[in-house]
């Protein structure tokens, strides 16, 4: 009953919420095709405190996301399709991607803490999105670093394409160790989550992206010159 419940409707759910949701919120908010536009589309930047630490935290979580979704790609593809290569590209690239990520979010997180300007304009929301997103990427960190399991793939590539091919088969993964399972779970949690989130403004990208006006960040010495 819980492995159905977790492997077959959970995706479905996540499926519907994580677009349908995003949609709905999209043209609540006028659908503001630019990283800035509806305040409740954006990410409520913290660049203006603390930018000498903001800056590699940045860029680690943005990158490591990025490259996190990519490799979750090709492993998908490879362990559906039984392509080795393309599983130990998930294996080592992802991995990169993940210590990225993780320390993007820990350093993250500490500045919403103990940053007195960050905290003071934080919300519920910064601290859940950051904590999803730890608890997610540590559960896939120890099962690669820690437990050293690998080729969930082949099980996970499956499953994946049973899910959008409307025949669901809860069995191919049912079998996976549980930290596999966990990690599966929360991300799934997550993508329901994603459309009432912040992060709701990667859908903005690329449209508007590259031609939006930059925003001029100086510091109060270098305004007087």
């Amino acid at each position: 009953m819980f492995e159905n419940f977790f492997f077959v409707a959970l995706p479905y759910i996540a499926i519907l919420l994580l677009v349908g949701g995003t949609i709905v919120r999209a043209f609540k908010n006028h659908w503001v095709w630019s990283a800035r536009g509806d305040y409740l589309w954006t990410t409520r930047t913290t660049g203006f405190f603390g930018r000498q630490t903001i800056g590699p935290a940045a860029l680690c979580i943005h990158w490591g996301l990025i490259t996190l979704f990519i490799t979750h790609l090709i492993g998908f593809i490879g362990g559906g399709y039984n392509l080795s290569s393309w599983v130990e590209v998930f294996r080592w690239v992802g991995m990169i991607g993940g210590l990225m990520l993780l320390y993007g979010l820990l350093w993250a997180l500490y500045r919403r803490i103990f940053n007195l300007q960050v905290k003071a304009m934080s919300q519920a929301d910064d601290y859940i999105t950051l904590s999803f997103l730890i608890i997610i990427v540590s559960f896939a960190l120890w099962q690669s670093l820690v437990e050293q399991l690998f080729g969930i793939s082949y099980a996970a590539g499956p499953w994946v394409g049973s899910i959008f091919t409307f025949q669901p088969d809860a069995s191919l993964i049912s079998g996976a160790p549980l930290v596999n399972q966990l990690h599966i779970i929360f991300a799934l949690l997550f993508f329901c989550y994603f459309p009432f989130s912040k992060l709701v403004h990667a859908a903005s990208y690329p449209f508007s992206y590259f031609t939006r006006p930059r925003i001029s960040m100086r510091t109060y010495w270098g305004l007087k010159k």
